[in-house]
């Protein structure tokens, strides 16, 4: 089926890195439905909120369309063109890396345009011709503490381990939801077929304040909020006073 032909669509969510698989009906022109697709082998029916709600974001009348300018205080903006905002925004680029250098400037690049592949080799080629290293995304935001333990154990911030689920038989979840939120593609495709043979050969324990859906399906264990460092901190005390390590 074409793009844009009436009829359901085969296609997957851009808003983070689990791509679950999505099915959109297409009426004149217009997606007015967004439903799971159970027959997408990686995600297998699984989405999140954010994914079923996809053609409402499309479609919100707030959604921004067009380049805007600032025209006066937080919040007014007036509508201008693609040439026109390409044009400000070259110069004032420009007259900063004069002045002050390349590293003046940072970006941000937003998770959705991440999983662009124009658009995340464009970036860092515009960034190294800018001459600036700050470049700066969604897992600055969201897990820069994780990046830093990276960096310090592996000598990278991408380096990060990935965990070996299929050979895993007791697994420690500390503040994650994965029923909910699915997992990467590339690394954990399949967390709740993975969870279950787990715990089917040995034990899941959630960690966590909340008794969310993933801690109702396995082994949960409540601690108190911002609790997380001093139940670690226990456990390794307990495990040097056995001498585990």
């Amino acid at each position: 089926m074409r793009p844009g032909n009436d009829g359901e669509h085969v296609t997957f969510c851009r808003l983070c890195e689990a791509f679950c698989g999505l099915v959109a009906t297409v009426r004149d022109g217009r997606v007015v439905a967004v439903k799971p697709d159970c027959d997408n082998p990686h995600s297998r029916g699984h989405v999140c909120v954010k994914g079923m709600a996809i053609a409402e974001v499309t479609y919100d009348p707030d959604r921004v369309t067009t380049p805007l300018r600032r025209t006066g205080p937080p919040g007014e903006f007036a509508p201008v063109s693609w040439d026109e905002a390409l044009d400000d925004i070259a110069a004032r680029l420009t007259a900063i890396r004069t002045r002050h250098g390349g590293e003046a400037i940072a970006s941000y690049l937003g998770n959705p345009t991440g999983y662009s592949a124009r658009a995340f080799g464009a970036f860092g080629g515009f960034m190294s011709a800018l001459g600036s290293r700050k470049m700066y995304g969604a897992g600055s935001q969201d897990s820069n503490a994780r990046l830093t333990a990276t960096y310090m154990i592996h000598g990278g911030p991408h380096f990060g381990t990935v965990p070996d689920l299929p050979r895993c038989d007791f697994l420690l979840i500390l503040g994650a939801n994965p029923l909910v939120s699915n997992g990467w593609m590339a690394f954990n495709p399949r967390w709740r077929h993975d969870l279950d043979a787990i715990a089917e050969r040995g034990s899941v324990v959630v960690v966590d304040p909340r008794y969310t859906e993933t801690a109702r399906r396995y082994r949960h264990l409540a601690i108190r909020p911002d609790g997380d460092a001093w139940l670690l901190i226990g456990l390794l005390q307990v495990l040097f006073a056995v001498g585990a390590i």
